[in-house]
């Protein structure tokens, strides 16, 4: 049943794991260049599947694969945060991340049920957000509590949201992104090179995350603005009138 696609589901969910293993010990550098590492392999997944033309048997492909998100992008990011902050009130923006991420994932593989071809948008911000924008900054060096707090809120909130994120199919971009992310995993790159890749990731991950979630509220004000407003008449309480 297991095709190589899966392969890479399942090394997307063993990076996860390593990640909280190294932050239990200490190693915040080595954990989040692991939470990255899994993006890599939550992206290829679905180009090796397209790739080799294979496709697991019923839903065992989406399953694994939500599985896997589940712990390197819902599980991984709540410990790492509480493991950052050290702190027991930290416990519940965690349990916040787990439970957005528990149906932000449910909902997606409820939806895909009903789906006879693939869209080219989200519904709700993506899962991989929370560990891509969480392992840049810490990368970054930016580990403020409050900082990383409100942000992951944010993302946490937009996961669960009706805001349509569009897939990105552009080469170039996808390219770009996956130089920044490598140079970013690559040990001691990221420092020599100033810290540069990881700015480079906080910055494209703010602007897809907040640039679409205003023009999404624009478009609907202009929206609302264009649709004529018609007055009902009120229902009148006595059947005579």
């Amino acid at each position: 049943m297991i095709t190589i696609a899966d392969i890479a589901s399942i090394a997307n969910a063993i990076c996860g794991l390593l990640a909280i293993f190294l932050i239990l010990n200490g190693n915040n550098i080595a954990s989040a260049q692991l939470l990255l590492l899994a993006v890599v392999f939550d992206c290829i997944d679905g180009t090796l599947a397209r790739k080799f033309n294979t496709h697991s048997i019923g839903s065992f492909g989406e399953t694994i694969d939500s599985l896997a998100d589940m712990i390197s992008f819902g599980v991984a990011p709540a410990i790492i945060l509480y493991m950052i902050s050290n702190s027991y009130w930290i416990i519940i923006p965690s349990i916040i991340i787990v439970v957005c991420g528990l149906l932000r994932l449910t909902r997606y593989n409820t939806i895909i049920e009903y789906q006879d071809e693939p869209t080219k948008t989200f519904l709700g911000l993506p899962i991989p957000v929370t560990s891509t924008l969480l392992a840049a900054l810490i990368l970054a060096g930016i580990t403020n509590i409050y900082i990383l707090i409100i942000l992951l809120m944010i993302v946490s909130i937009l996961m669960v949201s009706e805001v349509k994120y569009p897939k990105v199919k552009n080469k170039k971009i996808i390219t770009i992104a996956a130089i920044v992310i490598i140079l970013c995993i690559i040990p001691h790159i990221n420092g020599i090179l100033y810290l540069v890749p990881s700015y480079l990731l906080i910055i494209g991950v703010l602007i897809y995350i907040f640039a679409i979630l205003f023009g999404n509220f624009e478009s609907t004000q202009l929206n609302e603005k264009r649709q004529p407003t018609t007055r009902q008449k009120r229902p009148s309480l006595y059947k005579d009138e």
